[in-house]
C-alpha cells in the first residue's frame, strides 16, 4: 500500500503556527496567518481538527470522550504559564474539541467571529499537544506521532474500524481479552 505524505508546503506552516501559538507569540502568529494561501490555511484548520481528536482520543485511553472527559481536556488547555496573550477560555477549549474536533460541526458555527477562527484551532491545538504530549516526548515528536497515524489512515478502509476497535480494546484490558498473536 503506498502511504499518501502530507505535503511539507502545507505542514511547514502548520508546525510554525503551533510553534509560535506554544510559545504564545501570537503578532508572529497572526503574522504567519495572514501569508497563508487559502489551501494552507484551510490545511491548517483541518489538521488542527484531526489533531486535536486524536489528542482527545488518545489520553481517554482510547476511547471516545464523555462529558467530564471533554471538561477535563478543555481545562488542561486554560492551565499555562507565561503572560498568557490568547487568554484561552476552557468553553472555547471545550467547543473546539467536542463541536469540531470530534463533531465535525462547521467552523462558523462554532467561532461566529472570524478573528477567533483564525487562531484559536492553532492555539488551542498547541496547548493541547503540550498539555497531553506522552513525558518521554516533545510535543513535535507527537505530532510526529499523529501526523504518521493520520497519513496511514488516511489510505485505509473504514471497514477495518471494528478489528482496530477489538484490538485497542483488547490491548487496554489484557485481563480480559488475550492479545493476538503477531
Amino acid at each position: 500500500m503506498e502511504i499518501e505524505l502530507i505535503p511539507r508546503k502545507l505542514e511547514k506552516p502548520f508546525r510554525d503556527a503551533l510553534g509560535h501559538a506554544i510559545k504564545d507569540e501570537i503578532d508572529e502568529l497572526a503574522e504567519g496567518l495572514l501569508q497563508l494561501s487559502d489551501e494552507q490555511m484551510e490545511f491548517c484548520f483541518g489538521m488542527s481538527a484531526t489533531v486535536a481528536g486524536f489528542v482527545a482520543i488518545d489520553v481517554c485511553g482510547r476511547q471516545w470522550p464523555d462529558e467530564d472527559n471533554l471538561h477535563g481536556i478543555a481545562g488542561a488547555t486554560t492551565r499555562w504559564p507565561g503572560e498568557r496573550k490568547f487568554d484561552l477560555q476552557a468553553e472555547d477549549s471545550y467547543s473546539f474539541v467536542k463541536r469540531i474536533a470530534l463533531g465535525g460541526e462547521r467552523w462558523d458555527a462554532v467561532f461566529p467571529e472570524p478573528a477567533d477562527r483564525a487562531y484559536l484551532p492553532i492555539v488551542i491545538t498547541g496547548r493541547l499537544l503540550v498539555s497531553f504530549c506522552p513525558r518521554e516526548l516533545e510535543w513535535w515528536e507527537y505530532l510526529d506521532v499523529i501526523e504518521a497515524s493520520f497519513e496511514v489512515t488516511a489510505r485505509m478502509d473504514l471497514a477495518l474500524l471494528p478489528s482496530l476497535m477489538l484490538r485497542s480494546r483488547r490491548l487496554g484490558n489484557p485481563r480480559t481479552f488475550k492479545q493476538l498473536p503477531r
